[in-house]
């Protein structure tokens, strides 16, 4: 799936006359190896398509990431949160939590913390006094966030859906939605072509680009390669098969897999199963997908 949406990418940058940017989204530390990223560089060096700028780190940026979320927090759009991070011990409290959230079941209310319209002179001593707190966007009561995808056509969701996101978590981590906002736009990005998957976090994220004033890119989701059950196809469900570089060791040609690939989810107006790269490249459309 990485590969194909990476195909998908550099096929639309160079039918457009664009340029493929590759960011390496390493925000969750967990998941982000050196191995992980060697497989993904070796992959795209296997199948003949590489980034035409210098590789971006994401992690190499987190100071940018806190600097736009304070700013935020200046210009009164989001907030300190300082809910503990971990429960009180007291049960009689938890039970109180737990009923309240039972209460609520599926019409929870999203704007009710209880930290969101504390005034900014209490939060500021309460900071100043080091007590640890998140920063999350204050997002909006009524409206709705929209877009055109140029695959799904247009998406909308209310405000009332979303949840004050959390931008800073109380250690100072910038979270995903920031981070990817933030690098977007110093690197320049104009089109975001990725899976499925990602419908909700783009509707978050737009909420982002609006406070901080710029206008988001167009955004294009693809349908997600699915296993034989139906279900999304993962390394960590599958194994090795979802791996770039098992195909390349068991001896597959790079031409025939980049070909598979370029069809599984795309085609053109004709009946047609081989392809030259310059011939994808001359074809590939959005409208195609």
């Amino acid at each position: 799936g990485g590969a194909r949406t990476a195909l998908f990418n550099w096929l639309y940058a160079r039918h457009t006359g664009g340029k493929f940017l590759l960011r390496i989204e390493d925000t969750d530390l967990a998941r982000s190896t050196d191995e992980s990223t060697r497989s993904i560089l070796e992959g795209l060096a296997w199948l003949g398509f590489a980034p035409d700028e210098e590789i971006i780190f994401q992690s190499n940026n987190a100071d940018k990431h806190r600097e736009a979320a304070r700013r935020l927090l200046a210009e009164g759009k989001a907030y300190r949160d300082f809910t503990p991070k971990e429960a009180p011990k007291d049960a009689n409290v938890k039970d109180a939590i737990k009923e309240r959230a039972r209460a609520q079941g599926d019409g929870k209310h999203m704007r009710d913390n209880p930290y969101r319209d504390l005034s900014s002179d209490e939060s500021d001593v309460r900071a100043a006094a080091g007590e640890p707190f998140a920063i999350r966007l204050k997002v909006p009561v009524e409206g709705r966030t929209a877009f055109n995808d140029q695959v799904y056509g247009i998406q909308e969701r209310d405000y009332a859906d979303t949840e004050d996101l959390v931008l800073l978590r109380s250690d100072g981590h910038p979270l995903y939605n920031l981070a990817v906002v933030c690098d977007d736009i110093e690197m320049g990005i104009t089109h975001v072509i990725r899976g499925q998957d990602h419908l909700t976090n783009t509707h978050k994220q737009i909420l982002i680009y609006e406070e901080l004033g710029v206008t988001p890119p167009t955004f294009a989701h693809l349908p997600l390669i699915m296993a034989p059950n139906k279900g999304k196809l993962s390394k960590r469900k599958h194994g090795e098969v979802v791996s770039m570089t098992t195909y390349r060791d068991a001896g597959f040609l790079a031409d025939a897999f980049r070909n598979f690939l370029a069809l599984l989810g795309w085609s053109a107006s004709e009946e047609r199963e081989i392809y030259s790269l310059e011939e994808l490249i001359e074809k590939f459309s959005l409208e195609g997908i």
